[in-house]
């Protein structure tokens, strides 16, 4: 089993073949700026065993969207249908709802094909429900920003 830092360099290093170069930041997380939202790629520790990892891969929808029930039930029928990924909200720091689609996989046996699958789908997803909620409940997109 593969270490945190260990899968990080490997996820950085399977991005950087792809896409020419990646963005990281001082935890080691890669973040891919794509149209209108922004994708964070984050290796995690996974259960009590401190060599048992997960690539958390997660897009951001909104900033700032007003809570509602409306925007909960949206959610909660939009988890019912998407294949890959989960949307989920946050209490941000500015009174509204920072709203979010996360995939995991597991780390240990990652390969190429899965991650870069894995990343392209929440790109892709992230991008077009970003317009979406905007436009449906309010707030502010990453490009917004």
């Amino acid at each position: 089993m593969a270490t945190v830092s260990q899968i990080q360099k490997k996820v950085q290093s399977i991005l950087s073949t792809e896409l020419g170069s990646v963005k990281v930041d001082a935890d080691g997380d890669i973040r891919i700026d794509y149209e209108s939202t922004s994708v964070r790629i984050a290796v995690e520790q996974y259960g009590d065993n401190a060599e048992e990892t997960v690539v958390e891969i997660t897009g951001v929808l909104s900033f700032e969207t007003p809570a509602s029930a409306k925007l909960y039930k949206w959610m909660n029928e939009k988890n019912a249908t998407i294949k890959f990924g989960t949307i989920y909200h946050l209490d941000g720091s500015k009174g509204g709802t920072l709203v979010l689609l996360q995939y995991s996989i597991l780390g240990d046996f990652l390969d190429p094909e899965e991650l870069l699958n894995a990343v392209r789908v929440v790109v892709i997803v992230a991008n077009k429900l970003d317009d979406e909620v905007i436009n449906e409940f309010g707030g502010k997109r990453v490009a917004d920003l």
